[in-house]
């Protein structure tokens, strides 16, 4: 992996220690796998997997995630396309969200990654995952305007991936910057606009599979656009995104490092929870005997 970080900010802490990275895992051969067949399987019909009901309800899906993607690996793509689901407009099905929980080991191997290079960017623990869905407007956007159709804003570092991504469609997301209700796209400056994401699907004519994950720093506020195409549906699912919550964000205004002590007091507590489990389990063991 290596991550790409956004200078700029007015200070000289945010340039050194700046409010968006975004995280390359293509050499990651483990990340890679997981987003790609998740991306795959999101667009697949349930009813296409020979598994009993209530596989994808387990309250660690992770089994049958493995399985599904052992299945669909091997399959041409002919055969893979025969599995598409026409249903593109359901954000919430027990296959898709099996989807959405996957990411948590996109997420951890992420936040893993990011810790050696910046040590102020928190700790995942899973499961910690929120999708956030994006629609086209009902009233049809001009083309080649880019329309905010959606925020978000979290109390927490987050990290954030998409998972599906209409073919056609062209997002940007613009992160910490004053609200802002659209602009032409030909007019876009990054140095006027400040950090941005490009989320380009208009040449994709299956699977959108980009290998990147973008790690906000938490209360920045991202604006997502969407840009007008000829043509372009009103109503209904644009693109589907899967974000991670850090579990706590420590900070120091001298130095991004200098926050060990709040850092241990956090662990040393998730070290005395576990103890305690450790020493339940352990009555609970003496009592049978």
């Amino acid at each position: 992996m290596h991550t790409i970080r956004t200078i700029g900010g007015s200070t000289l802490d945010e340039a050194l220690d700046p409010p968006h990275r975004s995280v390359n895992y293509d050499d990651d051969g483990a990340v890679r796998t997981v987003t790609t067949r998740s991306r795959q399987i999101w667009l697949c019909r349930p009813e296409a997997f020979d598994f009993d009901d209530g596989t994808f309800s387990n309250p660690d899906p992770g089994e049958a995630f493995g399985r599904i993607a052992r299945f669909i690996q091997n399959l041409p793509d002919e055969e893979l396309a025969a599995l598409k689901n026409l249903d593109t407009s359901s954000v919430h099905t027990p296959l898709r969200d099996m989807v959405y929980w996957m990411w948590n080991h996109v997420f951890w191997d992420v936040a893993r990654f990011l810790s050696e290079v910046n040590c102020n960017t928190g700790t995942f623990r899973p499961p910690a995952h929120e999708v956030l869905a994006i629609n086209y407007p009902e009233t049809a956007i001009e083309t080649g305007r880019m329309q905010r159709v959606a925020q978000l804003q979290s109390d927490r570092n987050i990290m954030m991936g998409a998972v599906y991504v209409t073919p056609g469609v062209r997002l940007r997301l613009l992160v910490g910057q004053p609200d802002q209700e659209s602009f032409m796209a030909s007019e876009f400056d990054c140095d006027a606009f400040g950090p941005d994401v490009l989320v380009d699907a208009t040449k994709v004519t299956g699977c959108y599979n980009e290998p990147y994950v973008q790690w906000v720093r938490r209360n920045r506020t991202i604006q997502v656009f969407l840009e007008g195409q000829p043509d372009q549906p009103k109503g209904g699912l644009a693109a589907v995104f899967v974000y991670g919550k850090c579990q706590y964000q420590p900070e120091n205004a001298d130095h991004p490092c200098a926050h060990s002590s709040e850092c241990d007091q956090v662990e040393e507590a998730d070290k005395g929870d576990a103890r305690n489990d450790d020493d339940n389990n352990e009555h609970n063991r003496d009592d049978k005997t």
